[in-house]
């Protein structure tokens, strides 16, 4: 099947262009595949992320049509709009080679939600017995493999830069639900009150449709937010819902 790829490249010395190839490739290609095609035949200046192909690393993420995806998990010719396939590397990152990014700024907030355990200490000649129920609170979670994609299509962080971020807050919820853990809820829920805090997210579900594991953050999000309040915190964000709650659109 023959179509266009048209890739955005970002060079120090040049500055972001975008570079088009003519492909003519067999249709059960991942886009990683056509990426590396086009690295090996075509254009050996490429430059990407990518490691295990099997979508566990999460390393290979970009932004394929507008949609930041795991390009070894989606398939080239499912993506194409008009017979072209354009990909781009993730929002909200410093690029630092064409579809390289730094994501130093991803893992300094994740770090910012305390992601470990503090074990508390075992029963005495025994360990921890941890029932099937509570497993399930914090299964799903389990399976975030970082690829950041969710944090690249968050619309919240169009307008703050400051705010934490989905799996930073999946991560958040998987260890508080942890009975293991001997980190107090309220030390866990301070460290999701401050800037770019919980309450900030604008649920439009963009980390739904980006998580390549079926991974629902702004689920995670609600749960958070519930158990805040449960705990006495309040939204520290109410006074501008109000506002808005107050505002009547004039064609109502």
């Amino acid at each position: 099947m023959e179509y266009i790829v048209k890739i955005k490249r970002y060079n120090p010395e040049k500055n972001s262009y975008f570079s088009e190839y003519k492909v003519n490739l067999d249709e059960k290609l991942t886009v990683l595949e056509v990426i590396e095609y086009i690295k090996n035949h075509i254009d050996s200046t490429l430059t990407y992320r990518a490691f295990c192909k099997s979508a566990i690393c999460g390393s290979c993420a970009m932004v394929v049509n507008g949609m930041s995806k795991l390009s070894c998990k989606i398939r080239a010719v499912d993506y194409l709009v008009d017979g072209v396939l354009t990909i781009e590397s993730l929002k909200h990152f410093e690029v630092i080679k064409d579809l390289v990014v730094n994501q130093d700024e991803g893992f300094e907030k994740l770090n910012k939600i305390k992601p470990f355990l503090e074990p508390k200490t075992p029963p005495q000649n025994s360990e921890f017995l941890i029932s099937p129920e509570e497993v399930a609170k914090y299964d799903k979670q389990t399976d975030c493999i970082l690829c950041m994609a969710c944090y690249s299509d968050c619309a919240t962080l169009d307008n703050d830069k400051q705010y934490i971020g989905p799996f930073q807050f999946t991560k958040a919820l998987r260890f508080l639900e942890d009975s293991r853990d001997s980190t107090p809820e309220s030390e866990r829920i301070d460290k999701l009150m401050g800037d770019g805090n919980i309450f900030e997210c604008i649920e439009c579900q963009a980390c739904i449709l980006a998580c390549p594991k079926g991974i629902a953050p702004q689920f995670d999000i609600k749960k958070l937010q519930s158990k805040a309040l449960s705990l006495g915190y309040k939204n520290p964000n109410e006074s501008s819902f109000e506002s808005f709650n107050d505002f009547t659109p004039s064609f109502f």
